[in-house]
C-alpha cells in the first residue's frame, strides 16, 4: 500500500473512532466518516467497502491490546497483582482518538453494533469473564460465582464511566486524580469485591 493509500485509511479509522467515541454508533455514516476525516466520503467505501468493515478494523485495533495485557492475568499472582492486571488494559488508550479509550470502542461495538462483530466482542468479553472468574474465585470465597460476576461487571462500568467518554474522566474533589486512575480503581474494585 501506498503512503497516501495509508494516511487515507488512517484518516478514515481515526475519524470512525472519534465519531463512535464521541456520538456512539449511531453517529457513523459514510458521509460523516468522510466528513470528519476531511476526505471524499465515497474512499470510505474504496477503502473499506462499507461502514461495517471500517468497524471490524477498528474493533480489532482497540481489541487487541485489551485482550493482550488480559494474558498477564495468571493463576497463582496475588489477588491485588491479578486485580491490576485486569483494570489496566482496561484503561488503554483509543488506537486513534486522543482521550479516548478502547474499552469505550469495544462498549458501543458491543452494546449497539450488530451481527457477527457484536457478537465477536461479546463473545471474547465473556470467555476472558469466565477466566477471570475462576482465577478470582479463591479470593473470594465469600462470592459464588453470580455474584462475583456482577460485582466484575459493576467494576467494569465505572471504568467505562458516564458520557461524554473522551474527555478523560471526572477529577475526584481535591485530590488531583481521575476517577479512572488506577490506584483509586484499585482500591474501589477491592472495597467492590470485599465481604
Amino acid at each position: 500500500m501506498s503512503g497516501s493509500t495509508l494516511d487515507t485509511r488512517t484518516k478514515l479509522l481515526a475519524a470512525a473512532e472519534g465519531i463512535l467515541v464521541e456520538r456512539g454508533i449511531t453517529g457513523l455514516s459514510v458521509r460523516k466518516v468522510g466528513e470528519a476525516a476531511g476526505v471524499n466520503p465515497t474512499l470510505v467505501t474504496y477503502h473499506f467497502k462499507s461502514i461495517a468493515n471500517l468497524l471490524d478494523e477498528l474493533c480489532q485495533l482497540n481489541l487487541r491490546p485489551i485482550m493482550q495485557g488480559w494474558e498477564a492475568v495468571e493463576a497463582g499472582k496475588p489477588f491485588e497483582e491479578k486485580l491490576r492486571c485486569w483494570l489496566e488494559p482496561m484503561l488503554a488508550p483509543a488506537a486513534f482518538t486522543p482521550g479516548g479509550r478502547a474499552l469505550v470502542v469495544l462498549d458501543e461495538i458491543a452494546a449497539h453494533g450488530e451481527g457477527e462483530l457484536r457478537q465477536q466482542v461479546l463473545s471474547e468479553m465473556e470467555q476472558f469473564s469466565l477466566r477471570l472468574r475462576r482465577l478470582l474465585a479463591a479470593d473470594c470465597p465469600h462470592l459464588d460465582d453470580t455474584e462475583l460476576r456482577a460485582r466484575l461487571r459493576f467494576i467494569s462500568a465505572a471504568l467505562i464511566g458516564p458520557p461524554p467518554r473522551s474527555h478523560g474522566a471526572p477529577m475526584l474533589g481535591g485530590t488531583g486524580k481521575a476517577l479512572d486512575d488506577i490506584e483509586f480503581l484499585m482500591r474501589f474494585a477491592k472495597a467492590a469485591l470485599a465481604g
